[in-house]
């Protein structure tokens, strides 16, 4: 059994590096031996780096699992030693195709990267598997934390592949962001318990929805967009614009106004939902972090705060005329600051909560200030 499971794990992440490949080769080929090299020394790297915490987590007494270490333990050991640690390995895997011009654009960044990724990943999963037990729990974890390295991986890859001053911008931006939010999502995945794994849905979501973005982008589909059922999302390059102040002002006013409505939005609905939800006989005081079957209120909550972020935006661009999003998205990650220090004070466990939503919060106000704008 264990044999199988390990076999699933390690062929995933593979499998999902394979459709990255198949996708940006639309605009030529793309090196067949040089994917392949990268998911290899990926591979060796992900051994490499577990050995390396495996002996640093035996010194210090940490540990990455908050029932064994604690919450502040098993935070110090996923955000100062795995997340760095990791994302700077598979840095260091792709690193010698950059420094010899093998990456000339976005489009081979997000490809060899997410190959370093999904042969990290795939490491990653038959370690996990082997140590934890063939339990479906850790199978679970496997399959789930390993979209995250071919993510994350692939933005700061799109990042090192952008040219001159761009690249030397965004780079270091991108790494940084990646390497915190996968520090955050490996901690809900391997660290929390199994009813907090549900937490992670809205990052699942953020990095699809991101991933559809940047390959589009960076390898635009045969089909024309009037042939797919799906309306086709706009282009980094729009989103950039649109994110621009228009003629270098930024209105405060409405940045303000904007928090406060995301903020009071935020509330009424987490309200309505508690009320309705009692109404019908859900009890949130059920939900339990040991137990997956007790996810269901997360879920109800999850997801009226996430909807009234594209609600809010769409309200306060339209109310302020805005031509560009730069006020509604400022607005929401006020609001979002907000949200999390109110659950630091009042319940610290909802801060994971809150962070995990954050980035698709941020992204669907955005969408929604994206709809209200004028034009």
């Amino acid at each position: 059994m264990i044999v199988v499971e390990a076999l699933l794990g390690f062929a995933f992440p593979l499998a999902l590096a394979f459709l990255v490949w198949r996708r940006v080769s639309v605009l030529g080929r793309v090196s067949r031996r040089l994917t392949l090299i990268m998911a290899l020394t990926g591979a060796i790297g992900a051994a490499l780096c577990a050995y390396f915490e495996r002996l640093v987590l035996t010194w210090t007494g940490l540990s990455f699992d908050v029932a064994t270490s604690g919450a502040s333990g098993a935070l110090l050991a996923t955000f100062l030693l795995a997340a760095p640690l990791e994302e700077a390995c598979k840095v260091g895997v792709v690193w010698p195709l950059y420094r010899t011009r093998r990456i000339d654009g976005p489009r081979l960044g997000v490809c060899y990267a997410s190959a370093a990724g999904a042969g990290f990943a795939a490491i990653e999963a038959v370690v996990q598997i082997s140590s934890g037990g063939a339990t479906r729990l850790t199978l679970l974890r496997a399959l789930v934390s390993a979209p995250a390295h071919l993510f994350f991986a692939g933005a700061w890859g799109y990042a090192l592949g952008l040219r001159g001053r761009e690249r030397r911008h965004w780079f270091s931006w991108a790494w940084l962001v990646a390497t915190l939010l996968h520090g955050l999502y490996d901690h809900i995945v391997w660290g929390r318990g199994p009813g907090l794994l549900v937490t992670v849905m809205p990052l699942l979501v953020f990095m699809g929805l991101g991933a559809w973005v940047a390959l589009r982008d960076v390898a635009p589909s045969a089909v024309h967009a009037h042939h797919s059922l799906i309306p086709e999302p706009p282009s980094l390059q729009s989103m950039r614009n649109a994110l621009r102040p228009v003629d270098h002002q930024v209105l405060v006013r409405w940045i303000v106004i904007g928090a406060f409505v995301t903020f009071g939005l935020v509330l009424v609905l987490l309200a309505l939902t508690i009320v309705l939800g009692n109404r019908f006989g859900v009890d949130f005081s059920l939900a339990d972090e040991s137990d997956m079957r007790s996810s269901g209120p997360l879920i109800l909550l999850g997801v009226a705060v996430l909807l009234a972020f594209p609600v809010a935006g769409f309200l306060v661009a339209k109310a302020s005329a805005a031509h560009s999003v730069l006020e509604p998205a400022l607005a929401a990650g006020l609001a979002l600051a907000a949200l999390v220090a109110m659950l630091f004070v009042t319940a610290p466990v909802g801060v994971l909560f809150a962070l995990a939503v954050a980035p698709l919060a941020f992204g669907l106000a955005c969408g929604g200030a994206w709809i209200g704008l004028e034009r």
